[in-house]
């Protein structure tokens, strides 16, 4: 969502605002990308009408990297708020992995505040480990 040839703030141009957004996706991501992008959201959004609950991720492997992720993310965010000027950041995760976060751009352009967002998304994850671990020793459940 960060580049200059996407519009800013909402998407009063309805359809014409997300051909806009989708067009210039198509132009950092390339074909391919763009397919795994626009497949993957289509497919949370789908389950979340369907009053499913959808694990925000996109297909397994390398071809799904970090900078597809963030894509997908940002279009997701797009999709469910018609806003373009909303921002992606990085978000440790568990096994040194890393997650996204979609911010008010005023977060992410202060870094003591995209900081607080972090340690508040962040904030139980020892617990987290230490019932994950339980399980696991207990009743042999891998969480």
């Amino acid at each position: 969502m960060n580049g200059s040839d996407l519009p800013e703030g909402d998407l009063p141009g309805g359809e014409d605002a997300l051909d806009g957004y989708l067009a210039a996706l198509a132009g950092r991501c390339g074909r391919a990308g763009f397919e795994a992008v626009v497949t993957a959201a289509r497919d949370t959004c789908a389950m979340l009408s369907e009053g499913h609950p959808a694990l925000l991720a996109g297909p397994e492997g390398e071809g799904f990297g970090p900078a597809l992720q963030r894509e997908y993310l940002s279009l997701l965010a797009v999709l469910m708020t018609g806003r373009t000027d909303l921002e992606v950041i990085a978000v440790p995760a568990p096994g040194g992995r890393r997650g996204w976060a979609v911010v008010e751009p005023s977060v992410a352009g202060d870094p003591e505040a995209a900081d607080a967002v972090r340690a508040r998304l962040t904030a139980g994850e020892a617990e987290r480990a230490y019932v994950s671990d339980l399980l696991y020793a207990i009743y042999g459940i891998d969480s």
